[in-house]
């Protein structure tokens, strides 16, 4: 980082989206559903593969990026499945890095929907690494800042509901059930703890014609102390092979946090990919180019499966 003191202003700035939100942000929440709710895990239909790349705030320094890759399989024929997750993101001179598991059982409700129910545990490594600071005061030394590199192992629980039908979902969940202590520092006391978070999201697909499908969709997201955030998104289908979409996100001041859009295609029967662009409309907007975010998937089964059709994009 070249200069501490922007990173300071920066944090102080973002201070209020990073306590209402401390997972990391992706517009393409509809391809990430594991990430918020651990009973998607067995949900889709044949064995999936996602990794997902997002870099945010594009020429600000020392701004988020992300990474996750995911494994998502049903172990029986009625969707009761598995899933695992990778995720590693960066800001500034801090790295976290969390690794998944889920397990999710499924109850045929009728009329082809399911009810899951399913539980994760994880683990997130912290690492930050004070001695890439550059301060621009006292000749680039500052003695209040810890030469060495702080980290900490935070173990946690998740639990989750997730309702699928022929064309619609819901689901609500909370990731992490506890609020472990997250403290770097070996003060007395404990300053920073992990946020309980709560999401519920839902979607439904409105086949028009053959070849024209719409799917409203969104992820409502809540922290106690912290303003309501959500989600939302309209995403086409045109065809076969090719989907477009926009997307909203609240939050900001007063105009919201930032307006996408997105297109994707498949480009086998097993593989699909979507790139979204974010255009910021907070108070950073002016600071920054927007985010681009990649998103690529692939399904053992492909998108025929016997009479059932297999979409990489529910994963």
């Amino acid at each position: 980082m070249r200069n501490f003191t922007r990173i300071l202003t920066f944090l102080l700035l973002t201070s209020g989206a990073l306590w209402a939100q401390q997972d990391a942000q992706y517009t393409q929440f509809m391809y990430n559903k594991l990430g918020f709710n651990p009973a998607f895990a067995g949900a889709v239909e044949s064995t999936n593969f996602q990794v997902a790349a997002r870099q945010q705030w594009l020429g600000l320094d020392d701004a988020p990026t992300s990474q996750v890759a995911t494994f998502n399989t049903p172990l029986t024929s009625a969707g009761t499945g598995v899933a695992a997750r990778f995720s590693r993101v960066t800001i500034g001179l801090e790295q976290q890095y969390n690794i998944e598991g889920s397990y999710a059982y499924r109850f045929a409700l009728g009329r082809g929907t399911r009810l899951g129910l399913g539980i994760s545990a994880s683990a997130r490594y912290f690492n930050i690494e004070y001695g890439r600071a550059t301060p621009t005061q006292g000749g680039g030394v500052d003695t209040a800042i810890p030469g060495a590199t702080e980290s900490r192992v935070t173990p946690n629980f998740g639990a989750g509901l997730y309702i699928d039908g022929p064309a619609y979902y819901v689901g609500i969940s909370v990731p992490r059930l506890l609020e472990s202590d997250i403290d770097l520092g070996a003060e007395e006391g404990i300053i920073s703890r992990e946020a309980r978070h709560f999401y519920f999201m839902g979607g439904v697909k409105l086949q028009l014609s053959e070849k024209l499908a719409l799917e409203p969709q969104f992820l409502a997201k809540y922290v106690a102390g912290a303003p309501f955030d959500a989600d939302v998104n309209l995403t086409a289908h045109l065809g076969q092979n090719l989907f477009t979409g926009v997307s909203y996100r609240l939050g900001g001041n007063g105009g919201g946090e930032s307006a996408s859009v997105l297109a994707g295609l498949y480009l086998s029967e097993n593989l699909s990919m979507c790139m979204a662009y974010d255009l910021g409309l907070s108070d950073l907007k002016g600071a920054q180019n927007g985010s681009i975010e990649l998103v690529v998937g692939y399904s053992l089964g492909g998108r025929s499966n016997g009479s059932q059709v297999v979409d990489p994009r529910n994963l």
